[in-house]
């Protein structure tokens, strides 16, 4: 499954590497958007850090040359899709459509958790994601703000 911008990273068992790079979100009860048959009413979101800002293409390029498992042309079929990495020219290569600042793209669900693991952290779970999500610049949930949803 391919996913644009999804690395963001939690570091896991408190390891806060680069304390700077995460912001703490204080958790709290939630009402997810989804309709599951064994979430009843609001669900507990403990409190959790995440990445300020998505994982850029130099960055996970520095992952590859050092995971090498992970580049495009080695990548196991099962932990990726045709279309992974392949905005970047060559398995281990940025170009245009590709920049080093951009937040990196057409990433597996599998390549992102191994990223995350080797930065000692782990990918948010959907609730965390979307309870991160519904937040906007002073409110914990803006969801029911017509300019939040314009947005």
């Amino acid at each position: 499954m391919a996913a644009a911008a999804l690395l963001f990273a939690l570091p896991v068992a408190g390891l806060l590497a680069g304390v700077g790079a995460y912001v703490q979100l204080p958790g709290g009860n939630f009402r997810t958007a989804l309709k599951y048959e064994d979430v009843k009413g609001a669900t507990r979101i403990a409190p959790f850090a995440l990445m300020r800002r998505p994982v850029t293409n130099a960055e996970f390029l520095a992952f590859v040359e050092q995971h090498p498992q992970w580049r495009r042309d080695r990548v196991a079929g099962v932990f990726a899709e045709a279309r992974y990495l392949s905005h970047w020219p060559g398995p281990a290569k940025l170009g245009a459509k590709a920049l080093p600042g951009q937040p990196v793209v057409q990433v597996s669900w599998f390549a992102a958790q191994a990223y995350c693991e080797a930065q000692g952290a782990r990918l948010p779970t959907w609730l965390e994601w979307e309870y991160a999500a519904a937040a906007d610049e002073t409110r914990r949930d803006a969801r029911k703000d017509p300019a939040w949803r314009e947005r």
